[in-house]
């Protein structure tokens, strides 16, 4: 009995903490790559993306691993083009 009642505080309290946490502030990260792991991580991706689309997979399954991996690509992108837009200019 005794267990049982520690085990329900253990979920509550699990529980109470992921709601708390959940309503934090947006955080922000920056991973920093060289151009040729930026390159061989994206490629890797359209390798993913060949593989899934010849898979015996579900359709629906399909779909989702592939808007997955397209979404992940296009954010590569965008951040690399930020990147880059953000490097000032060097005067010679």
């Amino acid at each position: 009995m005794k267990n049982s009642k520690n085990f329900l505080k253990g979920i509550f309290f699990g529980m109470s903490i992921m709601c708390l946490t959940a309503f934090t502030a947006e955080k922000i990260f920056t991973l920093k790559f060289s151009e040729v792991d930026i390159n061989k991580h994206y490629q890797k991706l359209s390798l993913i993306r060949q593989i899934v689309d010849n898979s015996n997979l579900s359709h629906q399954d399909v779909v989702f691993v592939t808007k997955s991996i397209d979404s992940l690509q296009a954010e590569i992108v965008n951040q690399v083009k930020v990147q880059v837009d953000q490097i000032p200019p060097t005067k010679k």
